[in-house]
Formats: C-alpha cells, structure tokens, sequence
C-alpha cells in the first residue's frame, strides 16, 4: 500500500490531503482551542479590536 501511495505522491503535480477535527492533536501539533491551544496565548479583547 505504501508503495502505491508514494508513487502517486511522485507522480502528482498536485496534492490535497482532507483531514478531520483532532488530526493535529494525535500528531502531537497544538489545537487552536484545547486547554493549550494557540488562542488561549491571545487576549480575545485584544484581537476583536
């Protein structure tokens, strides 16, 4: 399966991956909204002006 995968990936001008709610997370990259998120660094005041 893989060496299908990558030989389309090398084929391909193009990509798009879709992906899901959570993906970040199980990836280990931050969430914008969990309980370490990157909005919670920002003052929503702040930003709403």
């Amino acid at each position: 399966m893989f060496d299908i995968v990558s030989q389309k990936l090398n084929d391909s001008r193009k990509i798009v991956f879709v992906t899901g709610a959570g993906i970040s997370q199980e990836s280990g990259i931050p969430t914008f909204r969990g309980k370490d998120g990157h909005w919670r660094k920002h003052d929503p005041m702040r930003l709403a002006s």
